[in-house]
């Protein structure tokens, strides 16, 4: 055998292990096809494993048992393969949470140290970002008390000591000579499945943030606006290009501002309420 069977633990979306197992087998095979792959996993199409493959088909439960026996998956390895294909195909947020941790549970047991992808972690929490914000700059110790008072007591301690280990940890802080915390380097990228996830599930904790900051913030310390237009969908392109340009300008802006005291979130949302056009 010239290469090493695709160990399904190592994988977070079903589609990348199906695609790495075929190309396993056609190192060790050159007669092996798409069609001679759907024939032994007992599928009449000769294109059915391509289209899953390639993402223009789904699995359905029907179909995972017979991809699960073909391969020759154990009783663990078919449930974890199970989970891969829910989680991918889950139609709401709270099916993914659920179906990444019971991923999550069997993972933890096979010896694979990297459990969580590093952006997952990472977005896991709204205050992550925030921590690393606030921290940067400051000198160790940690007055993690302080640290809490100037977050709205939103935190406790536990939660803040954590996100800075989980920081330091993925390499997103560090302590320099001087014994400062620093910022360092961005994360590692992740398959898109997951990286997806884990940003869908940070906005929505940042909108709740936000929803909430309304009841106690003055208008003087914050700026909210609203606008409902109607829109072609060249004319939303258009808009959504120039709502990237401006977040650029204001990541650019922070990075030169001085003297700076406090951390903020810059929210700019722009999406659909209404149906309309086959892209919907």
């Amino acid at each position: 055998m010239k290469a090493t069977q695709p160990t399904i633990y190592t994988y977070l979306c079903y589609r990348d292990f199906l695609s790495d197992y075929y190309l396993w087998r056609k190192e060790n095979s050159r007669q092996y096809s798409y069609r001679l792959m759907a024939e032994t996993l007992g599928f009449t199409s000769p294109n059915f494993l391509k289209l899953i493959i390639d993402g223009d088909r789904n699995i359905s439960r029907k179909s995972l048992k017979k991809i699960a026996d073909g391969l020759g998956l154990t009783k663990k390895e078919t449930d974890y393969f199970s989970y891969l294909v829910f989680f991918a195909q889950a139609k709401n947020g709270v099916d993914k949470n659920y179906y990444y941790g019971l991923l999550l549970g069997l993972r933890a047991n096979t010896g694979i140290s990297k459990i969580a992808p590093e952006q997952y972690e990472y977005f896991s929490e709204w205050y992550h970002p925030a921590i690393r914000e606030l921290v940067s700059g400051m000198k160790a110790p940690l007055d993690y008390f302080e640290l809490g008072a100037m977050l709205g007591k939103k935190l406790t301690v536990p939660q803040i000591k954590n996100s800075v280990a989980l920081l330091i940890r993925l390499e997103l802080l560090r302590l320099n000579k001087d014994n400062v915390y620093e910022q360092v380097s961005p994360l590692v990228n992740t398959e898109n499945e997951i990286k997806n996830f884990a940003i869908r599930h940070y906005h929505k904790d940042v909108l709740a943030v936000a929803q909430s900051i309304l009841d106690y913030v003055s208008p003087e310390d914050r700026e909210n606006s609203h606008a409902t237009l109607k829109l072609s969908r060249s004319g939303f392109l258009k808009i959504k290009e120039r709502i990237q340009g401006f977040r650029e300008e204001i990541l650019q802006f922070a990075a030169s501002d001085q003297n700076v005291n406090g951390v903020y979130h810059v929210n700019l949302q722009l999406y659909p309420i209404t149906k309309h056009g086959k892209n919907e």
